[in-house]
């Protein structure tokens, strides 16, 4: 899955990210860690995989990234047929959406916690294409 990783955090797509992809996930990256001032060296460790840390501004970075990747709500609200629309290979789709509903099982109590699982989650199962990577 393309747009931002789609995170980023996000789809199974077998395809890498254009380099306007790549601007747009640096930019939000930029502008998440200055709005909730996460630790820099744990957003790092987040880049390898490294879940093990949890902070609440850590959580809130992961949820902004989400947001301005267009694949969650404020509110934490998955958008899925977003998701899947970003999907550049139909029969990809339905191992996509499994993924999702997978990793969307395990809700938090806050927003940015269902962000945090559901990052956690997809990284675990599908580095190449999580959004914090």
């Amino acid at each position: 899955m393309k747009t931002f990783l789609v995170f980023a955090v996000c789809l199974v797509a077998a395809q890498a990210l254009t380099d306007e992809q790549k601007e747009k996930l640096k930019k939000h990256r930029s502008e998440c860690l200055t709005e909730t001032k996460p630790d820099q060296q744990l957003v790092d460790k987040l880049k390898t995989g490294d879940f093990k840390t949890e902070s609440e501004p850590l959580k809130k970075y992961v949820l902004c990234l989400m947001i301005k990747s267009e694949l969650m709500t404020k509110e934490g609200k998955f958008k899925k047929d977003i998701a899947l629309a970003k999907v550049p290979n139909a029969a990809d789709k339905p191992a996509v959406e499994k993924l999702i509903d997978t990793c969307l099982a395990n809700k938090g109590n806050t927003p940015h916690q269902t962000a945090w699982n559901y990052a956690k989650c997809y990284h675990e199962k599908d580095p190449k294409h999580s959004i914090v990577a």
